[in-house]
């Protein structure tokens, strides 16, 4: 049943099924551009536009220090006395985030408790180069997706989408596991999760009690998205104005936030901007589960057109595709990972 459910809603699909249809339109823009990979001309601040082999740190680096977490970079074999020197250096305190520095779609992103799990984190990462980030308290997080044209003619936000973390409810009956087990959402995170509770799993969790079981807003996680469309306004607009003009060649991305709330985030108050995304980011209000595929597919074009109509005008502007070799080397790089 519960398979059967993952497979009934595309949000579940794996990527590269739920994105055929994306790559004939790829094909199709591809052949109107004269180019394979004409959209590394989009974002030309960003190696390869951002599709991949992009630092975040490099970026999140750039924001005054106040809209952004306390974070620090370092590489996979730092051993843990390294390691806690540069947690106090930064003023740091557990929890804190662990991510790839070069990675997408939140691969291998993690909470991590102590020095000894940092360590062991680091040292078995496929990654060389691991960010390591104040875990944010705020209460809300949200994705903000936008493009501006290269002549600044246009800045629109196309895309919000806010996450509600994974939560599981008791009914009184029913164990902390089964719960999970019951959840579609991370039926495929159970060993991992069963290891995280161990010491829960078999409680009988009261009925209306609720348990976070994953505070980490990546939809791999188990985190839902919900479409926030209705939260633009010109007020936000603006303010994603300002972070864009913070990156001078960044065109096209998304923008990951944790805030307190919509009223403060309109105000340029009470945020910190987690992560920068480029031409790989997605209109992710698709993902909300009451969507439908036809109108996913719509919007998916709609913002590869926006795309493709950006590149050009780089193009034009005198901005040069990365190499067709290079680009296929570090897609079997990406790919072999």
């Amino acid at each position: 049943m519960i398979l059967n459910k993952r497979w009934s809603n595309f949000e579940f699909w794996p990527f590269w099924i739920f994105y055929i249809p994306a790559y004939f339109y790829w094909m199709y823009l591809a052949i109107r551009a004269r180019k394979f990979n004409y959209f590394t001309t989009l974002n030309p601040i960003m190696n390869n536009s951002g599709a991949f082999e992009v630092s975040k740190w490099s970026f999140l680096s750039k924001f005054p220090k106040k809209c952004i977490p306390t974070s620090f970079k370092t590489s996979a074999d730092t051993n843990t006395a390294v390691l806690n020197f540069l947690i106090n250096q930064h003023g740091l305190e557990f929890p804190l985030v662990a991510k790839p520095d070069n990675a997408e779609r939140g691969k291998d992103v993690a909470l991590i408790y102590s020095i000894e799990d940092l360590t062991t984190y680091c040292n078995n990462s496929r990654f060389k180069d691991i960010l390591i980030q104040q875990f944010c308290e705020l209460e809300k997080e949200a994705g903000i997706l936008f493009y501006k044209l290269p002549d600044e003619s246009r800045f629109e936000i196309t895309s919000i989408t806010e996450k509600k973390f994974c939560e599981v409810l008791g009914d009184g009956q029913k164990t902390f596991g089964e719960l999970i087990e019951n959840n579609p959402r991370i039926k495929h995170r159970i060993d991992v999760l069963q290891r995280r509770f161990a010491s829960s799993w078999n409680q009988i969790i009261p009925e209306v009690e609720s348990r976070l079981i994953e505070p980490i807003g990546s939809h791999n996680l188990g985190t839902e998205f919900r479409d926030a469309r209705i939260r633009i306004s010109p007020e936000l607009t603006t303010l994603l104005k300002q972070w864009s003009d913070q990156l001078p060649g960044f065109y096209y991305g998304r923008f990951d936030i944790k805030f307190k709330s919509w009223e403060a985030l309109q105000k340029g108050e009470d945020f910190k901007i987690i992560e920068v995304n480029g031409v790989n980011s997605e209109p992710t209000h698709i993902y909300e589960p009451s969507y439908s595929l036809l109108k996913a597919y719509r919007d998916i074009f709609h913002h590869m057109e926006i795309i493709y109509e950006i590149s050009e005008m780089n193009l034009a502007l005198g901005y040069k595709t990365v190499p067709l070799k290079k680009f296929a080397s570090g897609i079997i790089r990406v790919a072999t990972l």
